[in-house]
Parts: structure tokens; sequence; C-alpha cells
């Protein structure tokens, strides 16, 4: 993008000011501008290619422990004032039926710029390239699918983003990144069996991870998957020791624990890590974190949308909780020091709790240790659907892909495994955590009518016994 990084702040720092003269208790002003573009075919044709290019401003004012909060479409200085008079207007007017008071953390101010840019500009690729390379991916999954593959869509993605903080503490912060993101699903029928499969890739970066992909990975993947799913017999049902693969480690992660861990779910009563800060709530093998600085990671950024410069959040550590997700609110209610998770999903929205990459950290096992001593077990192999019941503490995962333990050795391929179980009693019942790591599991977390990037992952995890439930 070409925007005038200075340009900007010119318009927004003004109002940072005039806030101050009037004497709230913070405020800050948001600015963000998006742009890209995407593709999807499906059977063999390119069915929809989008455009997309938007900006705007936003205003949040904290009166009296009350917020208001207004937004505008466009960089457009009369917009912005209006915004300012509004949001105040609506802090001032709330004010009075305002229970739970809030106020925000003190915080060092920031004067930083940062751009996270790829390799290939997302302008470089044409978007007849991007839908050629597409159509391609797509064919190769069609044909590794021998025919039997009913309906194939595959997607691409790209955007950059540049967003602009001010606020009444001082800080001032720029950054630009770029996101790429495409994903192959693939539903086959035998009889009266139906499968899909789903591979997807992302990235912070550009069209280079659709230059670069290697369809044995991806799209021929996905059709050799969905092959062997048809082939594969439905699970058994009942209580089984289960090995996870790190895909679902990574649901593990982010559905079960990560809500749970954001810091507002907490203040508000619904989690279950209530009440158990310094406490084990895990198995003494067991890590999790939330890192927004990984490098290259889909979920990854370098401030949040409050400005805040974002670092790595230890959630557990060895089995203890340490840490949860913070936005300035939260940590002033809960007298800690802000750790970057305030996350919005564009300028009209407000920063919320959220997480980044949130992953199991490696352990030392081996997966041929891993099997070992199981009788009868399951191995939960790639999936991509879980639900979690943040408040009860339950939690479900769906593989569409599983293999039977036999006698310590891997045995018949399975289909269609769900696992249940209580987060934190599964979380204790963790025996083996494996020394190998992956994280491809990118996509958009959904909360309050907001979406943001993520991703999560981890290693091989073994647990002593959950609930399968299975259809034989």
């Amino acid at each position: 993008m070409t925007t005038d990084v200075k340009g900007i702040f010119d318009i927004i720092c003004p109002i940072v000011e005039r806030a101050k003269r009037r004497g709230v208790q913070f405020a800050d002003v948001r600015a963000v501008a998006r742009r890209g573009g995407s593709i999807l075919v499906q059977d063999r044709r390119a069915e929809k290619m989008f455009y997309s290019k938007s900006a705007g401003f936003s205003v949040r004012i904290l009166v009296d422990g009350s917020w208001g909060f207004a937004s505008c479409d466009g960089f457009d200085r009369r917009l912005l004032d209006d915004c300012f008079d509004q949001a105040l207007l609506l802090a001032k007017g709330s004010a009075q039926a305002v229970d739970d008071r809030a106020w925000v953390a003190l915080i060092e101010p920031v004067q930083q710029e940062a751009r996270c840019l790829g390799k290939v500009d997302i302008d470089e690729v044409s978007l007849e390239k991007k839908q050629s390379i597409c159509l391609e991916q797509e064919r190769l999954a069609l044909d590794a699918g021998e025919g039997m593959i009913v309906n194939s869509v595959v997607t691409y993605s790209d955007s950059i983003r540049e967003q602009w903080v001010a606020n009444t503490m001082g800080t001032q912060v720029y950054s630009s990144l770029v996101r790429a993101h495409t994903s192959c699903q693939v539903t086959a029928v035998k009889g009266d069996i139906r499968q899909r499969n789903y591979q997807a890739r992302g990235h912070q970066g550009g069209p280079e991870l659709l230059l670069e992909l290697d369809p044995e990975q991806f799209s021929i993947k996905a059709g050799k998957k969905v092959l062997q799913q048809l082939r594969s017999r439905k699970a058994p049902a009942g209580e089984f020791p289960v090995i996870f693969h790190p895909t679902i480690s990574g649901l593990l992660a982010h559905e079960a624990l990560g809500h749970n861990a954001e810091a507002d779910s907490m203040w508000t009563g619904h989690s279950i890590l209530q009440g158990k800060m310094g406490e084990q709530v895990a198995s003494d093998i067991v890590s999790i974190v939330d890192d927004a600085t990984v490098p290259g990671s889909f979920g990854s950024e370098p401030f949040d949308s409050e400005g805040v410069p974002t670092r790595r959040r230890d959630i557990i550590r060895n089995g203890v909780l340490r840490e949860l997700l913070h936005n300035l609110e939260t940590a002033a209610k809960f007298d800690v020091e802000p750790n970057g998770c305030g996350r919005a999903q564009d300028h009209a929205s407000v920063p919320l709790c959220r997480m980044s990459n949130t992953f199991f950290l490696p352990g030392s096992s081996k997966f041929d240790e891993m099997l070992k001593g199981i009788d009868r077990g399951i191995y939960l192999r790639e999936g991509y659907e879980g639900y979690v019941y943040t408040e009860r503490g339950q939690f479900l995962c769906h593989a569409h892909e599983a293999q039977m333990i036999e006698n310590g050795q891997l045995g018949e391929p399975l289909r269609d495994v769900s696992v249940s179980g209580l987060i934190l009693e599964t979380l204790m019942n963790i025996d083996r955590v494996g020394d190998d790591f992956v994280m491809i599991f990118p996509g958009t977390c959904g909360k309050g009518g907001q979406g943001v990037p993520t991703d999560c992952g981890g290693p091989h995890l073994r647990v002593r016994r959950m609930v399968v439930g299975g259809q034989q």
C-alpha cells in the first residue's frame, strides 16, 4: 500500500489531544485500511472472484468507568470529528447505568512502526494466474480421487492490512502486514457412505504461499485421504486410550483451553479456569502457549488493536495455570501487565481478548513410545472440527480419519471418529507429549460477531482414556 503513514497520524493525533483536554479517563483512535481479493473454484470451474477495499476510523472513550465507541468509513477529518463527539456522548450518557466500572491498565507509551510483508506482493501475481493455479490444484485432487469425488472446492485469498493506533497514554504505532490463505475441500461418495476431507494452508506473507504449494501435501493429499476414508470402517464406541495427531492437539489447545484463557471470559464467570490461577490444571508434562510473534504464522501480528506490542503468553507451564489473554481493560481488573491480546476484526469493531497462535509445546516422547502399552486404543489423525462449551468445561473434537491401535501397533483405518470429555480432566490425563511439532491449522476464529486470523497446533499427545463417540 502507498498510504501516507505520517498523514494519517496527523489526522488522528489531534483527536487524542482533544480527548485529553476534555479530561477523559482514556481514549484511543484507530485507523484501519485493508484491501485484497479471493478466488473460489468449484467442480472444475472458476465460480467466484472478489476484490475489496476498505478504510475507516474508530474512536473509543472511557468516562467514569463507561465506554463510548463510534466508527466511520473513509479517512475524512469531518467524519472523525463526528465520531469523537458521538463516542464522548455515548460514554457520558451510559455512565449512570454501568454497574461494572471499566478502567485500563497503565502502559509505557510505544512509538513504533512494523512492516510484515511477504516475498511476493499481492499485486505481482495476477488474478488470472492465481485462478489457474487453483484450478490446477483442484484437477490434481480430482485425479487423486479416482472418480469418487462428487464435489471439490479450492479457495485462495490474500490481503494487506494497515493499522494506526494512537491513545492518551502517548502510544503511536503503525503496522502493515500481509496474509494469504488457501484451502482444498473434497467430498466423495461410495454407496451410502459420504466423506469429506479438508486441507488448509495459511501464512503471514503473500501469494508465494500459492506459488510454492506442494500438491502432494495439499490437493493430492486431500484426494487420497478422502478415498482412504471411504474404505475405512466406522469407529467403535466406548472408552479408549487415545493419541492425538498435532492437528487434533491444535483443536484442543484452541477450542478447549484457549477460549477459557481469554480474560474477559474469566471476568464474566464463563471460564472453567475461574479461581485457578497458580494452580495445577493439567498434567505436569503439559505446557500451552499463545504466541503472536511466531514468524510467518497466520495468527501473528506485531501490535494488537490497542497498540500494545504482542509477545508469547505462557498460559500453562508444566501443568500450572500461569497467564491469561488480556486486553487493556482486563489487565487492569486482574492487576497484571497487558500482553497484547486486544484484537478487533476491523475499524468498526471493538478490541476483545483474543487468541493468536495457540499450541502445546513439544515434549520428549517418540511416537513409537506412545503406541507402546496400548492394547486397544484409537489414533485420531487429521481433523478440522471442534466445539467447546466454555462455561461447562466440555469439548468435542471430530476427526474424519483415524486408526485403531492394537497391541502397541497401528491397525485398521477408521472414519468419523468423535471424542468428547471434560477439558481439565483430559489435560490431567495426558501422560505422553511427543517430541514433534506441527502448526498447520490456519483459520478465522469467531467471537462476539467478529473474526480474526488464528493458528494452532502442537505435538502428538496421548490421553489415558477418553469417550469415543463411534458408530459400532
